[in-house]
């Protein structure tokens, strides 16, 4: 690493330059924050993903339960199938 100096930034000019830095590479990956309107359409867009990741995350819970359920039925079924089947001999 070299051995410059930064120079001393008041508490103002730290968070300027690092909102500048932020939305720079925000702005580089597509999202634009600049406008009120941008902010306002950001704000929405990440609302959608959170609620397709919910959506999503139900969905999956619901056919994990439907799995887990057909899998014990199929069990009981399997036990009562060779429980009848010893019993009748």
């Amino acid at each position: 690493m070299t051995d410059r100096q930064l120079p001393t930034l008041t508490p103002d000019e730290l968070e300027a330059l690092i909102r500048k830095a932020v939305r720079k590479e925000l702005s580089a990956a597509g999202i634009r924050l600049d406008e009120p309107e941008h902010q306002d359409q950001a704000r929405e867009d990440f609302r959608f993903l959170r609620r397709l990741r919910m959506t999503f995350d139900g969905a999956s819970a619901k056919i994990g339960g439907a799995l887990i359920l057909a899998i014990f039925g199929g069990l009981v079924w399997l036990l009562t199938m060779g429980a009848q089947s010893f019993l009748s001999k």
